[in-house]
């Protein structure tokens, strides 16, 4: 790194949670990156990005992001533009900086919200993109789940919102990834037990804290809704196609 120069920022996925679903790719610069960012929700202790990076014994500075989980967009925003700033800060520093987030870089990533807002105070700046395993990736493997095959649709939604239960469809050919669960799962269930009440191909997968302690999968719709809702968590709706087998 030259004198005067803005460092390269790095947006790591680091998977589910498992170091060992790492790239080699990512695995190689967090233990060399000078600066390394994680992230972590308000109010909450321990850091799951963290706890992977230290995995790796890196040599370079750890330091935490918060994002506000607050329903009110303004104090998101804020917290976003804090975060920005201060990887701006340590860029033009000439560092080069790791952003980690679980899963992919750039699916449903708090990256994708930072990345346009430092672009804007360091318009040269150098990005390299390292693609993470997905959470539904991590579910279809830990159950041996087929996502989606031959002609079939692969569907993925950000259920965090109460008002979306009533208007979920699920057509006969189609995988539908349900996101965030954490606030709408016993309200998703309802819905999909509905629709299991009419055509028994449908099938359920949910999961939580995947490849992490606590890990917890169920296809039964009554023992899922025993559990506390989890932030980690998700869920697949399947539907086979008419004519064809199910898994």
């Amino acid at each position: 790194m030259q004198p005067g120069t803005t460092g390269t920022l790095y947006g790591i996925g680091i998977g589910p949670g498992d170091p060992e679903l790492l790239t080699l790719k990512a695995a190689r610069l967090l233990r060399t990156c000078p600066v390394i960012f994680t992230v972590i929700s308000a109010h909450v202790e321990d850091s799951t990005s963290e706890t992977v990076v230290r995995s790796q014994h890196p040599r370079g500075r750890i330091v935490r992001l918060v994002f506000s989980m607050s329903m009110n967009r303004e104090e998101r925003c804020r917290q976003v533009q804090e975060n920005a700033r201060l990887i701006a800060e340590e860029l033009g520093k000439g560092q080069d900086c790791a952003y980690t987030t679980l899963g992919d870089t750039l699916s449903y990533s708090t990256f994708g919200s930072v990345l346009p807002l430092v672009r804007e105070i360091l318009p040269d700046l150098r990005v390299e993109i390292v693609p993470g395993i997905t959470s539904w990736s991590a579910l279809a493997a830990r159950a041996g789940q087929v996502l989606a095959e031959r002609k079939e649709r692969l569907t993925i939604i950000p259920s965090f919102t109460k008002d979306m239960a009533g208007t979920l469809t699920f057509e006969p050919g189609t995988s539908t990834i349900l996101l965030k669960t954490y606030r709408t799962r016993d309200l998703l269930l309802q819905r999909v037990q509905e629709e299991q009440a009419k055509d028994s191909s449908l099938d359920v997968l949910y999961g939580e804290n995947l490849t992490q302690s606590g890990e917890f999968l169920s296809r039964d719709p009554e023992a899922i809704a025993r559990r506390p809702e989890n932030y980690l968590s998700l869920m697949l709706v399947r539907k086979k196609a008419a004519g064809t087998t199910r898994n």
